[in-house]
């Protein structure tokens, strides 16, 4: 059984003036709610065998604040679609994706937010709702489907069994 993990990346700082967003660093509250993150990512297991990651510099020093409590053997890609696609290209990744291990998506919103509402059904374990309206950085859904493959997944047929934020730890 498929089990997603939805997570936006951390807090970063404002754009400064020439430079380009994708070059945005995590400022001092990103690296301490990913502390937290990895705590509660250790506790609870949250363990993908896969991540997909955007290339910008803020959702690849997400990973590395979390990635001492990930396993080694962690399958890591950057594609280029997770910095600036719409919903369905999020959702295309994530079917291209052979077999059924946990794989992790650390990107942007609005397409994180847009993702793990889209993608639960309406009664899931978590209510959906809460995370449809706002999606804090560092935020992670935890989304599992009753399919036997990434390719067999679609929008309003998983379980949204938790959604961890940085502010209620």
């Amino acid at each position: 059984m498929p089990r997603l993990f939805v997570m936006r990346h951390a807090k970063s700082s404002w754009a400064v003036p020439g430079a380009r967003d994708f070059d945005r660093e995590l400022n001092d509250r990103g690296w301490f709610d990913l502390e937290k993150i990895s705590k509660e990512i250790k506790t609870r297991e949250y363990f993908p065998e896969e991540i997909l990651c955007s290339p910008s510099e803020r959702t690849r020093q997400t990973l590395q604040g979390i990635q001492e409590v990930l396993p080694e053997s962690v399958k890591v890609s950057y594609p280029n679609q997770l910095y600036s696609s719409g919903l369905s290209e999020y959702l295309e990744l994530i079917q291209d994706i052979e077999g059924d291990h946990p794989l992790m998506i650390i990107g942007h919103n609005p397409m994180c937010g847009a993702l793990a509402a889209a993608l639960p059904k309406p009664d899931s374990d978590y209510p959906v709702d809460e995370i449809a309206y706002k999606y804090p950085t560092a935020t992670i859904a935890v989304i599992d489907f009753d399919c036997t493959s990434w390719a067999d997944i679609e929008k309003g047929k998983g379980n949204l069994q938790n959604c961890v934020m940085p502010k209620s730890l």
